[in-house]
């Protein structure tokens, strides 16, 4: 049976899905947070909804909407959106939920000046389905055509100007798919996007950069003995985790599972560039099979490598306060930084096995970290 709701001024909020369809909610001139636990002001309690998913600011004549921090997906009308100016009879999707806007009084959506034909009608069905994935399955959806593309055309081309771009495309989807799998599911602080692009980069320049003259110094004084590949990781962990020393400090980020997520994402850097210079020595000396071959083998066994031991050791440094003279002291930080040099040689030991051993513990270990938020006991 239908129940009419009589018209009143201002504006409200209506639910158009799940059990509490039909229910408003009366919206004074205020901001209005909506997620699915306290501090939000409109609480939906569902797991397809953030904490704190969408900031409404409500005026007489107007509601501004905003997703309450970066990476929330936000559907109006159908449609991906961030910051925008909603409009009476607008409808507003969150996670599985989807509410409308009401306010006879209010202006209405000017129309819009092209109409969309059944192409657009397709694309934008398309985005609403791309926009409900978790931001790991997006990133793969860009980032492994985008890399395939760029590789045909440089095959085909063989245009020396696509190489740079080419080797860093290739080198980077399976890495990124691993830091926002992680995010997606166990950051709980909400790490922000500047933090994780700058300790990416970080983990990619000044972790080689480190790594480059702290070998260059160790083989001079051992005679080259350290320059012996199962010995690399005395030098580049340090390199690794050094290049999240920029966060060691943050008040937010100070728990053991944020220093897990951040020494992943250093040490995804550091594979990144990395194997973009070896996929330039392939190229110069086996040609662009050998370089595309070199690129999906490192691709493959990345996610089992440099971020995993970053993470162990990263998580193992929170833990002990973020402070390096503190932590080289104590045992889980000692522990840590041997699991790290240790799985490091067992994987450049040279043989098969020693790669699928250190896999093997690798990701046990890190398995471990993450069930224990990052702690070691």
């Amino acid at each position: 049976m239908n129940v009419s709701i009589p018209i009143q001024a201002g504006w409200r909020l209506r639910v158009l899905t799940g059990s509490s369809r039909g229910h408003e909610y009366n919206l004074a001139n205020n901001q209005y947070v909506i997620g699915n636990k306290s501090p939000s002001s409109i609480v939906v309690p569902h797991s397809s909804i953030a904490d704190q998913h969408v900031q409404l600011d409500v005026r007489s004549d107007r509601v501004e909407m905003r997703p309450f921090r970066s990476g929330l997906t936000i559907l109006v009308n159908g449609q991906p959106s961030s910051a925008t100016r909603l409009y009476p009879g607008d409808r507003l999707g969150i996670g599985d939920f989807e509410f409308q806007l009401i306010n006879p009084a209010a202006p209405q959506r000017p129309p819009s000046p092209v109409s969309t034909g059944a192409v657009s009608a397709r694309w934008a069905q398309f985005l609403a389905i791309f926009t409900k994935w978790e931001r790991w399955k997006k990133v793969g959806a860009v980032t492994i055509p985008v890399a395939l593309i760029l590789y045909i055309l440089f095959y085909a081309t063989r245009n020396p100007n696509l190489v740079p771009v080419t080797l860093f495309a290739l080198s980077l989807p399976i890495p990124s798919i691993v830091i926002f799998y992680l995010l997606d599911r166990y950051d709980k602080t909400g790490i922000s996007s500047q933090t994780l692009a700058i300790t990416f980069l970080a983990g990619g320049t000044l972790g080689i950069i480190l790594t480059v003259v702290t070998a260059e110094f160790a083989g001079i004084a051992t005679g080259g003995l350290l320059l012996v590949p199962i010995f690399a990781g005395l030098y580049e962990e340090p390199a690794k985790l050094l290049a999240t020393s920029w966060r060691w400090r943050h008040p937010v980020y100070d728990r053991p599972m944020d220093g897990l997520i951040l020494g992943v994402v250093s040490g995804s850097g550091f594979s990144v560039f990395e194997s973009a210079g070896y996929g330039l020595q392939a190229l110069l000396t086996g040609g662009r099979g050998d370089m595309l071959t070199l690129m999906i083998q490192r691709g493959m066994l990345s996610p089992f490598g440099h971020g995993l031991w970053t993470g162990i050791l990263a998580a193992a440094f929170w833990q002990c306060g973020r402070d390096l003279p503190t932590a080289i002291k104590k045992r889980p930080f000692q522990m840590a930084f041997l699991w790290a040099i240790g799985l490091h040689a067992l994987w450049n030991c040279g043989s098969i096995l020693g790669i699928a051993i250190s896999a093997t513990l690798s990701l046990r270990e890190f398995r471990r970290l993450l069930a224990n938020q990052g702690y070691r006991s």
